[in-house]
């Protein structure tokens, strides 16, 4: 339907990617544990989440930008260690992927719930990531995990 074609045949097409998908990948939520109530309430609220990650986003761009092309911001690369209690995969690629998705931060490494993390600027990743959790304490609120 959005590719702009509305012909029988595509979405004839997309019907089936949809089914084989589904089938693929259909484990990751109908065989789970987790109540469907849960899952939907834990998908609501990351949801709502996402406007917050993105207007993270923009501002790690901006500041990222402005280091770049200000000849006396500080670049200090670094590599951070940030250990947490995670046990949900989802949870764990979530607070990967939203590091990574932070311009300045890279993750390279997960082990269990160890992360492994290159920053731009060290001193500034420490503090918001090993500080303030600011990430990772609303994501663990999100999965309804709790994180010391």
């Amino acid at each position: 339907m959005l590719s702009g074609h509305p012909e029988p045949f595509y979405i004839g097409a997309g019907i089936i990617c949809c089914g084989i998908i589904t089938l693929v990948s259909g484990d990751l939520i109908f065989r789970s544990r987790t109540s469907v109530f849960r899952s939907a309430r834990t998908f609501a609220r990351f949801v709502l989440y996402i406007p917050r990650l993105m207007v993270a986003i923009l501002y790690a761009n901006i500041d990222v930008a402005y280091r770049i092309l200000h000849p006396k911001m500080p670049i200090d690369p670094g590599l951070l260690t940030i250990e947490t209690s995670f046990r949900n995969d989802v949870l764990r690629t979530s607070f990967a992927n939203a590091m990574t998705l932070t311009p300045g931060t890279v993750t390279v490494d997960v082990t269990g719930g160890t992360f492994t993390v290159h920053a731009l600027v060290r001193e500034m990743a420490e503090e918001e990531l090993l500080e303030k959790r600011d990430i990772q304490n609303s994501l663990a609120r999100i999965f309804g995990e709790s994180d010391d």
